[in-house]
């Protein structure tokens, strides 16, 4: 049980560290945004800054290889002794 709690609580820590550099991010891409709206037509920027869509997008592509990084740390074989 201790090892699952464990691994929640990590989950949880790297997504909460996550939060906001992804929201940094996603306002310095305030360029992209202003692109992506007047070339697609997909409204990406209000009048309070980008929309919400584009928050959960750059915290997806953040928190995603964060986790992914995480598990592969979490699940690598253990070394070989001796050469």
């Amino acid at each position: 049980m201790w090892p699952l709690i464990r691994t929640g609580l990590v989950i949880a820590a790297i997504t909460a560290v996550c939060m906001p550099v992804s929201f940094v991010v996603t306002v310095l891409l305030h360029p992209l945004w202003r692109w992506i709206e007047a070339r697609f037509g997909i409204e990406a920027i209000g009048h309070s800054g980008p929309a919400e869509w584009c928050f959960y997008l750059i915290l997806v592509l953040v928190v995603g290889p964060a986790l992914l990084i995480y598990w592969r740390l979490l699940f690598r074989p253990p070394k070989q002794g001796g050469a």
